[in-house]
Formats: C-alpha cells, structure tokens, sequence
C-alpha cells in the first residue's frame, strides 16, 4: 500500500492531466455541438423542436444530477465515479455519432448528461484531494484554465471535422480520448473517499435537488420558446393557456427550499446530507461559487450563442466560426493562469467586480462589431 502511494504521488502531476483530459472532454463537446448543428439539420431534417433540445437535454440532465453525483463520488470512491462517467460519456457519444434521427440523438445526448454529471464534481475532489499547498493552486489554475480554452477550442474542432468530415466526427472524438482518459486516471490517479462516519441515505434530498435543479433548468431553458407566462403555440402542454415555464420555475423554488430545510434539519439531527450547508459560513466558499457563477453566465452564454450567430447571421463557415472564437481562449487560458498572482495584490470582491465589468465590456464591444448592417 505505501508503494502505490509512492508510485501515485511520483505520478501526480501525470494524474493532472488525465483529470484536465477528462473535464475538457465535457466543456469541449458543449461547444462543438453548437457549431455542428446546421450540419445535423439538414442531414437528418430536424424540426425546431428537435434541434432545441438536442442542445438542451444535456444540459438538463447534466445540471439535474451534478449534486447527486458529486456526493455519490465522496461516498464510493471519486476515481471510480470519474472512470465509470467517462465510460458513459464515451458510449453517449458512439450514440451521438452513430444517430439516424433526431429522437436517437436526443437520447444519446441525455447519456451524454448523465456522464458529464458524474465527470465534472468527481474531478475536483480528487484535485482536493491529490495536492496540497502551493500545488493545490497550481492545479485547480491548471484545471480552470482548460474549462475556459476548451470552451472556446471546441468550436474550432468541431468547425474543422463538421467542415472537413461530418458532423458524426464531432462526436466520435470523444470515443478515443475519453478512453485515453479514462486510462489515464485509473492509472495515474489514487482513489480517494470521504470517510464518513454515517451511512449516506439521504434520498430525499437527492430526489429533491433532481427536481429542483432539474425543474429550474427547464424553466430557463424553455422560458423563451414556450412563453415565460402565456403558452405560446409551440408549447407541449398548455395549461388552460398557461406556458410550463412558470409551473416549472414554481416547482423548482418549493423543491430547492425543501432540500434547504431537509438539509438543514438532517444536519442538527447529526445524520448524513446531501450538501453540508455551513460550507457556505465559509466566505473562501461562498464567494468562489459566485465568481464561478459569474464567470460561466458570461462566457459559457457567449460560448453558446456566437457560434449560430456567426454561421446564420454573418455568414460564416463552421470553421470561421471556430477561429472567430480563438482570443477568447487565449483571454480565458491568460486570466487562469494569472488569478493566483493577482489574488495576492486584489480583494475577492474586488476581482469579482473587475470579472464583471470586463464582461459587460466585452459583451457590449462584440455587439457593436458584429452587428449586421442595416443598410443591406
């Protein structure tokens, strides 16, 4: 036992990569999606409805379960969780790739989800847990700055296999690397667990953080294609004219505040949680979770939408596109790797707020740039 913790803390930084590997996997094919989609329209003739959800039950099933997820990992071992989500996530997209219609990619997407929920939580703990100290820091710099290049790498590789393949490669890329991933961590990476002194029931509060997260999510989403109050035309199920978004957003606050109280009293009651809720008394923790907030509303929004603006408004190939996006990953790789210096010399609150204002800047420059002409 001391010689394969030997062998893995001589392998770490080796480790880093596998996990970098397999978080970039998930925010790369976000990204890649949305520059292949005109291609999956007219190959396989989607309607709107399909083609909205192709991009969106990933998301869905990605943000429903991520909590579960993440604490199903600390109870059962994060290596395994991480090994066993990129599995998922590989065959999800073998799916993906190999779709006659828009109903089967759809569903692939979903295990794509399911996957990419069990990817992202399982590879911060094991960061937590793998380094200490100053490599901490390095690693989780390491870890944030592939995130923000990959979300802006991915267009240009889905831009290049869409362009010069297909639109099925920009999903069978996943197969070989995320198998060389998951190698690599099952080879690289010690298996962590939390040592848990109560057995982990809470099923409840996972069946309430599903639907909670899971109801907001869709309410979101949706809110703009089937109406934020009345039922639009396109709408499933109105109810006597009332659109599903706001039943949704209704459920989803109940369901959020009753996993809150749930928490709260499994936790004075000194028996297992779904989240440890004083985590937030801890103001390190509290203000990273709004800075990461922040930081994925602006750039995983622009992430998203510029791709299908620069193909369908300016004109753009799926490649163009792509390279369009470029210095935002190279903006993104630059801030990560430089937070920790400036970390030293800026208040948090202050970095925050500087976070916020670039973006507003940004966003407001690349309308101006980019808006069409009026005068064609």
């Amino acid at each position: 036992m001391e010689a394969d913790n030997e062998r893995y803390l001589r392998l770490r930084w080796f480790g880093l990569g596998a996990i970098s590997l397999s978080v970039a996997l998930i925010i790369m094919d976000s990204t890649i999606v949305a520059v292949a989609v005109p291609a999956i329209i007219n190959d396989l003739g989607l309607s709107t409805t399909q083609v909205q959800w192709i991009q969106e039950i990933y998301t869905l099933v990605f943000a429903a379960l991520l909590l579960v997820w993440g604490r199903v990992a600390d109870g059962v071992g994060r290596r395994r969780i991480l090994a066993l989500g990129l599995l998922i996530f590989v065959a999800g997209s073998a799916l993906c790739a190999l779709a006659p219609s828009g109903g089967w990619l759809i569903s692939a997407r979903a295990v794509q989800g399911i996957g990419g929920s069990m990817i992202l939580p399982a590879t911060l703990s094991l960061l937590n847990a793998t380094f200490r100290g100053k490599e901490r820091t390095i690693a989780f710099a390491v870890w944030g700055s592939t995130i923000g290049s990959m979300a802006a790498v991915g267009p240009i590789v889905g831009g290049w296999l869409t362009s010069s393949y297909s639109w099925n490669w920009a999903f069978l890329i996943n197969v070989p690397l995320g198998l060389i991933a998951a190698g690599g961590v099952l080879y690289f990476v010690a298996g962590s667990r939390e040592n848990a002194t109560v057995k982990l029931d809470d099923y409840l509060g996972a069946l309430l953080s599903v639907v909670g997260f899971g109801s907001l999510a869709f309410g979101l989403i949706e809110g703009r294609h089937y109406g934020w109050w009345s039922a639009n035309t396109d709408a499933p199920f109105p109810l006597f004219g009332l659109s599903p978004v706001p039943v949704s957003l209704v459920l989803s606050v109940l369901a959020l505040v009753g996993f809150i109280l749930l928490e709260r009293s499994r936790s004075q009651a000194k028996r297992s949680v779904l989240l440890d809720l004083s985590l937030f008394n801890i103001s390190s923790f509290s203000r990273g979770n709004l800075t990461a907030l922040t930081v994925s509303l602006g750039e995983f929004g622009l992430i998203l939408s510029l791709p299908l603006w620069f193909q369908n408004v300016l004109g753009l190939s799926a490649l163009q596109a792509g390279v369009a996006l470029v210095p935002l990953a190279a903006g993104s790789f630059v801030a990560s790797g430089s937070i920790s210096a400036l970390s030293k010399s800026l208040p948090a609150v202050r970095m925050v707020q500087l976070g916020v204002g670039l973006e507003i800047v940004s966003v407001a420059t690349l309308a101006l740039l980019i808006r069409p002409d009026s005068s064609t």
